[in-house]
């Protein structure tokens, strides 16, 4: 018997990772070994702090959040951990992360703003797939199919931005440029219909894969530009952390979204079928005039059918404009940085 398709997916890491780990053994130097003493408190807190809080972004969306019981228990323990490790790390030099890192103003506003990030980003990569293959019934390639140029423009703008860009512009400036079309990009879904073709898909998701971008390099150079060389790790695992813990909250809020405005759109669209709707009775005489009975089973199923369909679209319209505009509403952070200084990071 097959093992399940989940788990065999995950081993296409396995041949990447050893090829990784061969070209990393013949460039990285050897350094003496040194012994250091870990901060297991720490290690424990941040631990159960960071482990509740993605339980409760994953199960919080199936068990109805803060009606749950579960939910209640592990937000308590990751808010009464998270606390502990905040009190008890800030100004604590052993502390497993350095929490003085945070008091770097460029460092602290670009963990918050690549934080934030991950709703636009992750909460538009999320609802994509259950537009196209549930929504508009496109098979799962033609569906992942609708990524590819998405990916394309996000590498070249990747490599633009890293190679030219950053020399000649103020590093501040492209991460505004990014979110402006991260925002542009998503707005834009906010006015898709049932009826959208494949490349009504595919053109806003090529302006958001701009500005994502034009987002990341210049945030990274912003955020460590002031940052030690010998502190450069740590605040990289900070990043890497908060980037993952960004991704599962806007995960979790356009799930939760998601249901939330397909059935408040579902219980309108469901007031209108009434005998005192004026477009009620022509739409009446349409089926008739086909010979179907509006009270026949197949008939009330079909619509209700198509009510559904119609909610679920008016709830992904709702979300691309809640994401759009969250985008936008990330441009003050950017108030808050100072202009890297260094070579490459950008010019003074």
């Amino acid at each position: 018997m097959q093992p399940p398709t989940r788990l065999r997916g995950s081993y296409i890491n396995v041949p990447i990772g050893l090829i990784a780990l061969l070209l990393s053994m013949g460039e990285l130097p050897r350094v003496p070994v040194r012994h250091l003493k870990t901060d297991w408190t720490g290690m424990v807190l941040l631990v159960l702090t960071v482990g509740s809080l993605q339980l409760v972004l994953d199960q919080g969306p199936t068990r109805d959040w803060f009606d749950s019981r579960f939910i209640q228990i592990f937000s308590g323990i990751a808010l009464f951990s998270g606390v502990a490790f905040l009190m008890r790390g800030w100004g604590n030099p052993r502390n497993i992360v350095d929490l003085a890192l945070l008091k770097d103003r460029n460092f602290a506003s670009g963990l918050l703003t690549s934080t934030a990030y991950g709703l636009p980003l992750f909460g538009t990569i999320a609802l994509l797939p259950l537009l196209i293959q549930r929504l508009l019934g496109y098979p799962a390639m033609t569906g992942g199919l609708v990524f590819v140029p998405r990916a394309i423009v996000s590498a070249i703008s990747l490599a633009i931005v890293g190679g030219l860009l950053m020399r000649l512009i103020d590093s501040r400036y492209l991460i505004a440029a990014g979110l402006v079309l991260t925002a542009i990009g998503s707005l834009a879904m906010a006015h898709l219909s049932l009826s959208v073709d494949a490349w009504g898909l595919v053109w806003p998701g090529m302006i958001a894969g701009a500005g994502m971008g034009l987002f990341f390099v210049p945030i990274n150079a912003v955020a460590f530009a002031t940052i030690p060389a010998a502190k450069l790790d740590e605040a990289s695992g900070i990043m890497a952390l908060m980037r993952s813990i960004g991704a599962s909250i806007g995960i979790a809020i356009v799930s939760w979204l998601l249901v939330r405005q397909s059935q408040i759109h579902g219980t309108n669209l469901i007031s209108h079928v009434s005998p005192f709707n004026p477009a009620v009775p022509s739409y009446l005489s349409a089926l008739a005039a086909q010979g179907l009975d509006f009270r026949s089973a197949s008939v009330m199923a079909a619509m209700a059918k198509e009510i559904g369909r119609q909610a679920q679209m008016l709830a992904f319209n709702d979300l691309f404009w809640f994401l759009g505009w969250f985008a936008v509403a990330m441009l003050p952070l950017l108030l808050v940085m100072k202009r890297p200084a260094k070579a490459g990071l950008g010019i003074t």
